[in-house]
């Protein structure tokens, strides 16, 4: 019998190593197409949190231009772009190897709100081998305003300490506030201003009959109500509760400015106006300055205010109340009369007013303008804010106009939504 153990044949039947080369090259392929998968889906991956991220930020930019810049639609959308291009090819950015299309802007001046869309297209690195050659990713973001309404009461310091260059840079930085919280094309948010100058009195002008018990008056000044223990509230100016006049008053006392309040306005023309027509002098009864920027965003005034100017309800779940105080030294004057014994029940006084407005909601701004360590008025105003983050210290004009911006910025607060 024929011995074949050493055939050629069968050598090569049993050899399998062209078996392993081939199965090692086909894993190895299946191997490195899934690390490419995982290397361009990682791209993608990025890509697609980069382009949110960057969208959301030129969002939110292109809101605030609209609203506190004033920017058309050429500019809030020029702005936006500037935004997103910065952000998305910036450190961390994707923009190195993404490319951006579709990029648009859409502006909702009634809403309040500037939505972006964009489409990131990552080019494959690895896939490509199996016919994918790049990967889209579509997103968008909104910003908007919060629509609820504005109702602020400004407080005004027009005492005689305010003369010169103070009163001067007060104005500017009251008309900044203005241009930033009212809008110039109208929006679907309803947002009203009204003005409370006090010195040694307020002088409320026209209302005078309305809230002095329907008294004949020698002029429209105001001071403490007949009633002292409602001094710290809003309570409608009804019987007791009327202003007292010069007539309540048997000794000399300090009449107030000829700058009177105004009621809630969303007016700025007359808002400026009427700043600009200030004019400083008397002593500083800031309580009632305190108190009748109350008044002025005090639904129990509605009925005195009337019509376009009557406030809101406090509890009517749309609209958002501040008031800011501004002053540039110590409440020293009661029933017109300015000494230093009068510092301490005027701004225990402003104190107690203060804490009924924030028992009511009302956010509480406060503003001292060159105070230079004046204690007593530092640590009224510091009671008076709503929070420490909302007391104010100005220490020149440009301060002054930057608390100003900062309280207007805060007051409009944006939310993002996506």
């Amino acid at each position: 019998m024929a011995h074949i153990a050493n055939s050629p044949n069968a050598n090569f039947a049993s050899d399998e190593r062209g078996t392993v080369a081939v199965v090692f090259a086909l894993t190895s392929l299946v191997l490195f197409l899934v690390a490419g998968m995982a290397i361009d889906l990682g791209r993608v991956y990025h890509t697609a949190s980069r382009i949110s991220a960057s969208l959301d930020a030129a969002a939110l930019a292109g809101a605030k231009g609209m609203r506190l810049e004033n920017l058309n639609n050429a500019g809030v959308t020029t702005l936006t772009r500037q935004y997103f291009d910065i952000d998305f090819t910036g450190p961390a950015g994707a923009g190195t190897y993404a490319t951006v299309t579709n990029f648009a802007v859409d502006i909702n001046r009634n809403l309040g709100s500037v939505g972006v869309t964009a489409t990131a297209r990552v080019p494959t690195l690895f896939v490509g081998l199996i016919g994918i050659n790049e990967f889209t990713v579509p997103r968008n973001s909104v910003a908007i305003f919060d629509q609820k309404d504005l109702e602020i009461g400004l407080q005004l310091d027009v005492t005689g300490s305010m003369a010169g260059p103070k009163l001067a840079a007060l104005k500017v930085a009251a008309k900044d506030l203005f241009d930033i919280l009212i809008p110039d094309a109208p929006t679907g948010q309803k947002v009203r201003i009204g003005l409370a100058p006090f010195s040694a009195g307020v002088n409320v002008g026209r209302f005078i009959r309305a809230v002095d018990g329907n008294r004949a008056s020698a002029n429209t000044c105001t001071y403490e109500r007949l009633t002292p223990t409602n001094d710290k509230t809003d309570a409608a100016p009804v019987g007791p509760d009327a202003y007292k006049i010069r007539a309540d008053f048997p000794v000399a006392i300090q009449n107030c400015p000829t700058a009177t309040v105004k009621p809630l306005t969303d007016d700025k023309a007359s808002l400026k106006s009427d700043v600009d027509s200030y004019a400083a002098a008397g002593s500083t009864a800031g309580q009632l300055g305190a108190a009748w920027a109350w008044n002025l965003v005090s639904p129990n005034w509605a009925s005195v205010w009337g019509g376009a100017s009557a406030p809101a309800a406090y509890d009517d779940g749309r609209t958002i109340k501040s008031v800011i105080l501004m002053t540039d030294g110590d409440y020293n004057t009661v029933g017109g009369v300015s000494k230093n014994a009068n510092v301490i029940p005027a701004s225990r006084l402003s104190v107690e007013i203060c804490a009924g407005m924030k028992a009511k909601g009302i956010i509480v701004y406060t503003v001292g303008f060159q105070l230079a360590g004046n204690q007593t008025a530092i640590n009224t105003l510091s009671a008076c804010a709503s929070s420490a983050s909302k007391f104010y210290r100005a220490e020149n004009e440009a301060a002054l106009n930057a608390a100003f911006r900062e309280i207007a910025t805060d007051i409009v607060s944006l939310r993002l939504s996506s």
